[in-house]
């Protein structure tokens, strides 16, 4: 045994350089200071624990920040276009304005907040899930009276039906947040909730179920259970892949320590990614794997994009996306960033043609009911013209409009308007004219 340890000795722990060891260097994270490791191992076993914990609390804290206040700039990027609509009233503007303030304010806390204790970062954690779910809500009314007013209050006695001007029918998809030719807006309905986007009750808890899955194999158990994430993952499809994302980001994010589920299933391989199994028809049939996975996944958002008719604005990011998940070295962060950017246009375009079908479904139940009120008024104009002539077999002559509640017929250049048979009759004759000879069908035959 020897009391000292040669001059030339370096301690193979303390004298690590910060270059191998990537625990070291974490700028601007409050990280705890490594304790001090001896020859035989940690001076202080006790610190050493403790320092591991606080390291990981620290560590989920940030990620879980990081999560909420990408959401939450979501949520002011949504509202921003919605102020952009002109059929915004003054109230409703300065009911946004006053949210979007908010946000600002709690996003300058979060930049304030780089030396905060855990307890502190979870405090504003707290308040932006709370601001997010009270400005969700101010927004969803919003956007309900705006959709209310358009459906309800025509302006020319018309109902919309969505067409503009020029004939050609809108597409429901905007690029810059403006509504489509009915008026209505396009915020995405996920502003509040992930989950309402007009999904029956069986889609949302198949959603809620494939991301269970997901953590149950990945998250929450020892390794990785791919059988477990599979029958979640399996599952997803065009029509519910935007509602899974968005139900990960929710309500499992935070807890998994990623900022998305993309992110999570990469986290699974520890030291490198396995090759991209073969595809049939551009999807993987039998995936294996996490990059067999994610590529699904990516290909679920395409389809549904070409479906909505915004793929050709992502083209540049689904090339990124498949690439790399082909290559054998694929940069993870590539992938994340695109498909979360897809993920997000196709919320919109969701949102768009949601709002869309809405304000058509609305314009045809109320070009319905008009029809039904026009056509009996027209019959009780018809019984009143049997009646009062004493000749059931006239009929009403084509020239007798019913608009915007009023008869009119058009004689030599010049309107004649009642509210009934007797009204219009009675102008008609004052005007110096035979009604029969231009109300009734028969009269104006045999004029003729």
């Amino acid at each position: 045994m020897f009391n000292a340890l040669p001059s030339f000795y370096t301690d193979p722990i303390t004298s690590y350089s910060p270059f191998a060891n990537p625990y070291v260097n974490f700028p601007n994270l409050n990280m705890p200071t490594m304790p001090t490791f001896g020859f035989n191992g940690p001076t202080n076993y006790q610190d050493a624990y403790d320092w591991g914990r606080n390291y990981m609390a620290n560590a989920n804290a940030n990620s879980a920040l990081a999560s909420a206040v990408q959401t939450i700039s979501g949520l002011e990027q949504q509202i921003n276009q919605v102020l952009k609509l002109d059929k915004l009233t003054e109230a409703q503007k300065e009911r946004l304005q006053a949210v979007l303030n908010e946000i600002n304010a709690i996003k300058e806390k979060v930049n304030a907040s780089k030396n905060a204790t855990i307890e502190q970062k979870q405090a504003l954690i707290a308040e932006m899930n709370q601001l997010q779910k009270e400005a969700g809500e101010i927004a969803k009314k919003i956007m309900e009276e705006v959709a209310a007013a358009a459906d309800g209050n025509p302006t020319d006695g018309t109902p919309t039906d969505g067409t503009p001007t020029d004939g050609n029918p809108t597409d429901g998809n905007p690029t810059d947040g403006t509504p489509a030719g009915d008026g209505v807006p396009t915020i995405p309905a996920t502003v509040n909730d992930p989950m309402a986007q007009n999904l029956s009750q069986e889609t949302q808890n198949s959603v809620l179920d494939i991301c269970q899955k997901i953590y149950n194999g990945s998250i929450g158990c020892t390794g990785t259970d791919y059988t477990t994430i599979l029958q979640g993952t399996n599952n997803i499809t065009k029509d519910n892949v935007t509602a899974v994302l968005n139900q990960w980001q929710k309500q499992f994010a935070a807890n998994s320590g990623d900022k998305n589920v993309i992110e999570t299933l990469f986290a699974e391989e520890m030291l490198w990614n396995p090759e991209l199994s073969d595809r049939v028809d551009g999807k993987v049939p039998s995936p294996k794997n996490n990059v067999d996975i994610i590529w699904n996944i990516t290909k679920c958002l395409e389809e549904k994009a070409k479906e909505l008719g915004v793929y050709n604005e992502l083209i540049g990011d689904f090339t990124v996306a498949f690439d790399e998940l082909d290559d054998t070295c694929i940069n993870q962060t590539k992938v994340e960033t695109a498909v979360m950017k897809i993920n997000q246009r196709v919320i919109q375009a969701e949102a768009a043609k949601a709002a869309k079908d809405k304000a058509t479904t609305a314009a045809d139940k109320a070009k319905q009911e008009q029809e039904t009120k026009n056509k009996e008024k027209q019959d009780e104009f018809l019984a009143d013209m049997r009646e009062i002539w004493k000749d059931d077999e006239l009929q009403l002559s084509e020239k007798v409009k019913y608009e915007n509640g009023e008869f009119l017929v058009r004689i030599e250049g010049i309107n004649y308007y009642g509210k009934d048979f007797r009204e219009l009759s009675e102008k008609v004759k004052k005007a110096g004219y035979d009604p029969k000879a231009y109300l009734a069908k028969q009269q104006l035959q045999a004029a003729a």
